[in-house]
Order: structure tokens, then C-alpha cells, then sequence
């Protein structure tokens, strides 16, 4: 990530944003106490990343203050505050950290009318990861109503801080340890395609862009149940069957039979569990995908790919591209230009004693660090999307292929025995 926001500074594709409305007789002095706090727990936050001679020199700051920067937007029209609203998220969600000079947490607190607020926290990736939200809410909450009741707050002393994984991580990713994945990536990727050509509307730009947008997916519940029964029924995981679904997608738009997704996959552990971070390796998960199979034995194959992935996961990725050496192109990731997640926990919600608090949708900050992304919810009451790259997709066309994945998911569980040749959805994306 650090390479990537010196290749591309000014970027917020890395940005984390969550945006959180509050009713109530909000403490903002202890609000203020409370981040303060919980970055001082967590040197992660405050951690800056100064360039060495072409390398990050990571330098944890002994002063900080964390921005709560505040909005007063009571003065605006009740027709057009909601309006103005959307634009500022976004255009807070969208501005870059400096990761040399900043702490990596934000805020912003915008005041919509008396006691009612919507406070946006904006993280940076390379500090944060899912499991980070949980945490964060957790003592935010536990801090603010000991400083409202002008007490002290004794949260347990963290047994170890992210660098100390930084170090565990680097003396264990040495010799046996190191060989034996390192020959594992390489004979999996081995003769994999750079590149997955999917039909864009536009050239693509000698340098990777990270323009982007969300176009929303949502999965009914009818459809989730059908789903989890069918996965059931095959031996896989629901992540499983719809990543099944994605690579034959990418098959039909691409008539690539040889097809690498990469796939974020949580690398915490048992002593890492209290601690904010990045506790996340991307994985290349590799299919070869052709019409004489069928979907189930499509599962088949991802399954043993993705069991064979998590097996070899300490590899962090930039290790595993250095192990496969691709071709070297500045216009697409390496390894993989489509990436998959699934939303498997329900979303962590701040709850702040005398305040009502409600999670809002999430800003779209405009970027997208891939060609294409797509993440789908695990239960109906939350939503997924198809993330873009702008420089290559018109929003018309991601519209199709959303139609076209609605359409093929439900039919390749309907008919998980039959050919792909044989499924007339299949025949007429292929068209």
C-alpha cells in the first residue's frame, strides 16, 4: 500500500470511511478524549511511514491529536441539507492521508440540527482492517462514558502492539518456513495468464488509474437461502459457491478457461485479536474453468483451490508476486485484476451511552484499486456492489453485467449437474 500511494499520491482508494448518525446530547470534549485515547492505545494509528532510501521507515509520533473537525450546518435550508450533506462525505471520505505526516484516524462531526449529528471516522488500509471497526467501537464507546462521568477508564493494557507482529511475522517468514511457500505460490501460479481481458469500453491507461465507483448488489433472501442449501448439499461454503459463480462469469465475458481471482483473507490470530491493524493477506486463487464441466464441479475446484490458498496464506502477497515474477506492467495489478469478498460478519454498530446511534450507508470515495471487484452481502439486509475502474468501465455496462450475474447465479444453482455449454444462460452472455 505504501508503494502504491507513492506511485499514486493523492489517492483515496486506501481510505476506510464510515459514516455514523447520532441524536442526542452528544460530549464533544469527551468524543475528543476518547479518540485520543484510543490512538494512544493503538501505535498503528500514529504510526508514520517516512521514505528510506526508496523504503518506508515506520516512526510511531509521542504527540498527537486526533482531527475532529467540526460542520455546523444548521444554517442550510432543510431542502437542500441533505444534499450538501452526501457532498461533504464524500468529499471527506475522498481526501488523501499523508501517510508520512498523518495519524491514520480522522473525523469529522457535522451538526444537522440541535443534538443531532453525523460523525464521520475516516481510516487509512495500511492501519485497518474489518476487525479494526469492532475494536475501535468497543473502546470509543467504554472511553466516552467514563470521560463524560469525569472518570478514568481502566481498558486492559494491550499485551502486544502491531509492530511486534510486524517482527513475529518477519523471523517467521525465514528459511524452511519460507521455502516451503514460496515453492507452493510458485507451482500454483505457474503458466497462469498476466492478465484477464474483460471487455472495456474505454482504452486502457498506460498507468493504472484508481478512479472509480459502486454500483450496488443485493442478494434477496430467498435467493441466500437457495444458495446456502445448494452449498450445503455440495460440501463448500457459501463464499465458496459464489466465487464459483464469479469465475464462470468471468468466463462468459472472457472466454478465458484459465481464470485468477484475488481474494482478502483475515490472517489474525489468537494474541492479535484486541489489536487494531492490517491483519490481511490478498490471495490468488486460481481455476481453470471450461464448458464440459459443471457448476458443482466448478465448486469442486475452487474449494480445493481456495483450502489449498488458506494453507499457504502466511505469504503476504507482495511476497508472492516476487516468487511468480508476472510480466511487469504499470497499467493493471499483478497476478489478478478482478478481486471477491464476501460480507460474512454482521457489521460492527457504535453504541455511545445517552445517544442514539444508527450506521449509514457507505460513502463512495470514487476510487477503485482494481478493473472490477466484486463484494456480496452474506445476509439480505445488507448490500454488496460491483466496484469499477472508471478509466476502463461505463456505469451502463457494469449495469448489464450486474443484470447478467442476477441472471447466472440462480441458474447455475438451479442446474448445478448440467454442462455450462448446456445452460442457456451461459450461451447467451457468451453472445
Amino acid at each position: 500500500m505504501w508503494l502504491v500511494d507513492q506511485m499514486s499520491p493523492g489517492t483515496a482508494a486506501y481510505n476506510v470511511p464510515y459514516p455514523v448518525g447520532i441524536r442526542g446530547p452528544l460530549n464533544v470534549e469527551a468524543l475528543q478524549r476518547a479518540l485520543d485515547a484510543v490512538v494512544g492505545r493503538h501505535q498503528v494509528l500514529r504510526t508514520l511511514f517516512v521514505d528510506f532510501q526508496g523504503q518506508p521507515l515506520p516512526l510511531v509520533a509521542k504527540q498527537w491529536s486526533v482531527e475532529v473537525r467540526q460542520i455546523d450546518l444548521r444554517e442550510v435550508p432543510a431542502s437542500e441539507r441533505q444534499t450538501e450533506v452526501r457532498r461533504l462525505l464524500k468529499m471527506d471520505a475522498g481526501r488523501a492521508f499523508n501517510l508520512a505526516r498523518d495519524l491514520k484516524l480522522r473525523t469529522t462531526l457535522y451538526c444537522l440540527a440541535e443534538q443531532e449529528f453525523i460523525f464521520l471516522h475516516v481510516s487509512h488500509h495500511i492501519s485497518w482492517d474489518l476487525r479494526s471497526k469492532a475494536i475501535f467501537y468497543r473502546e470509543l464507546a467504554l472511553l466516552y462514558e467514563a470521560f463524560c462521568r469525569k472518570a478514568r477508564c481502566e481498558l486492559p493494557e494491550l499485551a502486544i502492539q502491531y509492530s511486534d507482529y510486524a517482527l513475529w511475522q518477519r523471523r517467521h517468514l525465514q528459511g524452511r518456513t519460507l521455502d516451503e511457500l514460496t515453492t507452493y505460490w510458485k507451482q500454483r501460479l505457474c503458466g497462469a495468464p498476466p492478465k484477464l481481458e474483460l471487455p472495456a469500453d474505454y482504452a486502457r491507461p498506460q498507468m493504472q488509474g484508481l478512479r472509480g465507483a459502486k454500483y450496488a448488489m443485493v442478494l434477496s433472501e430467498e435467493l441466500l437461502e437457495f444458495a446456502k442449501k445448494v452449498s450445503r448439499e455440495s460440501r463448500v461454503t457459501l463464499y465458496m459457491l459464489l466465487l464459483s459463480a464469479l469465475k464462470v462469469f468471468l468466463w462468459c465475458y472472457t472466454s478465458e478457461e484459465d481464470v485468477s481471482v484475488g481474494s482478502p483473507f483475515a490472517v489474525r490470530r489468537k494474541e492479535t485479536d484486541a489489536i487494531i491493524g492490517m491483519f490481511i493477506n490478498t490471495l490468488v486463487l486460481r481455476t481453470k474453468i471450461s464448458g464440459d464441466l459443471t457448476f458443482r464441479e466448478v465448486m469442486v475446484r475452487v474449494r480445493e483451490t481456495t483450502l489449498g490458498a488458506i494453507a499457504h496464506q502466511d505469504l503476504p502477497f507482495e511476497k508472492i508476486v516476487e516468487a511468480v515474477c508476472p510480466p511487469r506492467d504499470l497499467s493493471r495489478n499483478a497476478l489478478f485484476q478482478v478481486n471477491f469478498r464476501v460480507q460474512n460478519n454482521a457489521a460492527a454498530q457504535l453504541q455511545l451511552p445517552g445517544l442514539a446511534t444508527e450506521s449509514l450507508d457507505l460513502v463512495d470515495n470514487d476510487s477503485a484499486k482494481f478493473d472490477l471487484a466484486l463484494e456480496l452481502p452474506s445476509s439480505p439486509e445488507s448490500r454488496g456492489y460491483f466496484e469499477y475502474s472508471t478509466d476502463l468501465f461505463a456505469e451502463d455496462t457494469i449495469a448489464r453485467m450486474a443484470g447478467d450475474f442476477y441472471a447466472l447465479l440462480p441458474a447455475l444453482m438451479a442446474q448445478p449437474d448440467v454442462k455450462l455449454r448446456k445452460l442457456d444462460v451461459v450461451r447467451r452472455i457468451n453472445q
